[in-house]
């Protein structure tokens, strides 16, 4: 979170800005709503909504590897994020997000799948939102 302060406060070029991924800050959870607000919306174009999980790198069970999108599980509690980023009125990018194992493939085999999977994500989101 501290190289993500020092960027922002010595960053003056409108051009470049931070992509913040939560799963990145996994150790540091409890402060990802403040960091929303600190950074948000000058120096954050875009976020990766996913959050770290057991199958992120290595091979683990469908259910374990999908915790990494919002809604399936994980324990990363989107409220107070959501809540910050809507105090803060960010109107930047956000991406549903997660890496299947091995990389390259597909989270889920058919379009079907992938598509009800994303629109769980962003309906838990929406959810989130109603309670900010």
């Amino acid at each position: 979170p501290d190289a993500l302060k020092y960027f922002a406060e010595f960053n003056r070029s409108k051009h470049l800005g931070i992509a913040l991924a939560f799963h990145h800050l996994h150790k540091w959870e409890e402060q990802i709503p403040q960091l929303c607000r600190d950074l948000c919306p000058k120096h954050v174009p875009f976020i990766y909504f996913q959050e770290h999980s057991e199958g992120i790198r290595t091979k683990a069970s469908k259910e374990i590897e999908m915790q990494q999108m919002p809604g399936f599980g994980g324990g990363l509690d989107y409220r107070p994020i959501v809540k910050a980023l809507k105090d803060v009125d960010y109107q930047g990018f956000v991406e549903i997000f997660m890496h299947p194992v091995p990389r390259g493939i597909p989270i889920l085999p058919t379009v079907t799948e992938v598509t009800a999977a994303i629109n769980k994500s962003r309906a838990y989101i929406e959810r989130c939102l109603t309670l900010a």
